[in-house]
């Protein structure tokens, strides 16, 4: 009753030392630090502090809000919240300090996920800003590992899991979780996709909550995680996205570290592990030299004067939400006055429309037979090494629903999509390649690509084979 009965009072006392203050705090500020600064001296700091008891001190230095960035502490409402910050920001600081706020509202059970179970036990639990440090002697739970279990003293436990071992995470019943660097966890961050279906406690007003903290790395999944579209940049519904320096959290750094981050900062490395940025641009992009030529005119009036125009189509393995859009991009080219060293005409491609989609493969094969016909083109390229003989057949089979006949082309990849691309690099660097219109996800996949698995490049995918196929088909560069 002695403790409640300070707590409450502690609650009052910093209702009204707080009064007005949040909204004056600079990211990098706790109210801490904004008191001392605004006492000015030893005088101004008793006037504030002077009369507190020794237990109300005592609240007072286990109070995690008082000490908390205001970057830090994640809002009230959100479904997923990723503090995605540089190293020694107090990343797993405010991952604790969350998760003991959430253990005291007392109503679910959680779930603590870190890339490896010795992960989980080190840092999250008992490492020097884990749970165990931070929580308050009045407040101090039980760690069990053999039962991968943490319980308070109100009866509220989280179980702890293994990124590593995503298959584990079927079993709970959640209403809260805390996943740390999460761009580490192996098996393609696997464990993310079970996570939904463990956050299950809650209701519309107060869904269940996915508190995530880490270190950025340039990742897909990060991608698709936080955003609707990862071009705008614009977050999904329920996402929440905080981001801080290594430097804001200075004061509690040694000065060697300190001076190392500043002159890392400036890096791309520094970039994304001093200052937390995501980076999702790749250095060495292969079309990082490319001089795209920009024609503003109606793309079906300007295909009326080319030689030859085709769709080419990089179908996606799977329709399901998050997975590659199926690439079909309508491309023409026309025979240059100019000729190349070998005494050959040049050839210029132009890039018409851009109509990739995600959809099955009846919908993105009925879409690529109507830019056949919409273009009057000689050939539909279609990459077959994923579906095989289904995809020429799928595509017959669609044309003949719609009564029209198309002339499909299918082609296999047999060198590394990065040997693909060099040549369409080569073409571009000297402005061979001319985008009649804009095309804002083509090009900016076009910016990212580097020909490595595991990013999205539907759609480069998809251009690649239509310029192989107009200017490359008889030449000596291999698929």
């Amino acid at each position: 009753m002695l403790r409640e009965a300070l707590d409450w009072e502690a609650a009052h006392r910093k209702r009204l030392l707080f009064s007005g203050m949040l909204e004056k705090l600079a990211p990098d500020e706790s109210p801490a630090a904004y008191l001392v600064k605004h006492a000015g001296t030893r005088q101004g700091l008793e006037r504030l502090f002077g009369k507190l008891t020794h237990p109300e001190v005592e609240t007072l230095v286990h109070d995690l809000d008082f000490w908390a960035r205001r970057e830090q502490v994640p809002p009230a409402s959100f479904s997923t919240c990723f503090i995605m910050a540089g190293r020694g920001f107090g990343k797993t600081w405010s991952g604790a300090r969350w998760v003991i706020q959430k253990a005291r509202e007392a109503k679910t059970i959680g779930a603590l996920i870190g890339p490896t179970a010795a992960d989980v036990r080190d840092t999250m639990i008992r490492g020097s800003s884990g749970i165990l440090a931070l929580s308050p002697p009045w407040f101090l739970p039980v760690y069990e590992p053999s039962k991968r279990r943490v319980t308070w003293p109100n009866g509220v436990y989280a179980i702890c899991y293994s990124a590593d071992k995503p298959d584990r995470l079927r079993g709970p019943n959640c209403g809260w979780a805390w996943g740390d660097e999460p761009a580490s966890w192996k098996h393609e961050m696997a464990a993310l996709d079970q996570l939904p279906m463990v956050l299950r406690i809650g209701t519309a007003a107060r869904p269940p909550q996915l508190l995530l903290t880490g270190t950025p790395r340039p990742l897909k999944k990060l991608e698709e995680l936080l955003f609707a579209d990862a071009e705008s940049k614009a977050l999904r519904p329920g996402v929440v996205l905080r981001t801080g320096s290594s430097l804001a959290n200075r004061a509690n750094l040694a000065p060697s570290a300190v001076a190392t981050m500043r002159a890392l900062m400036h890096t791309r490395w520094g970039q994304q592990e001093v200052l937390g940025r995501l980076l999702m641009d790749v250095p060495g992009a292969i079309f990082g030299s490319a001089k795209w030529g920009r024609v503003e005119a109606d793309a079906h009036e300007y295909a009326r004067g080319l030689d030859r125009r085709i769709v080419s189509v990089d179908p996606a393995p799977t329709s399901e939400t998050g997975s590659d859009e199926t690439g079909i991009v309508v491309q023409g080219v026309r025979t240059s006055p100019l000729v190349g060293t070998d005494g050959a005409p040049l050839k210029r491609v132009s890039v018409l429309k851009d109509a990739s989609l995600r959809g099955s493969p009846r919908e993105w094969a009925a879409a690529a037979i109507r830019e056949y016909l919409a273009f009057g083109c000689d050939a539909l390229v279609a990459e077959v090494n994923s579906g095989g003989e289904m995809v020429e057949t799928t595509i017959q089979t669609v044309a003949s629903e719609m009564g029209v006949q198309v002339n499909v082309k299918p082609v296999r990849a047999r060198e590394a999509k990065s040997k693909r691309a060099e040549p369409v690099s080569a073409l571009a660097e000297t402005g061979r390649i001319e985008l009649v219109g804009t095309f804002p996800k083509l090009e900016a996949q076009l910016a990212k690509f580097s020909g490595i698995n595991g990013r999205r490049d539907d759609r480069v995918d998809a251009l690649l084979w239509g310029v192989h196929e107009l200017v490359f088909a008889d030449s000596f560069f291999c698929l």
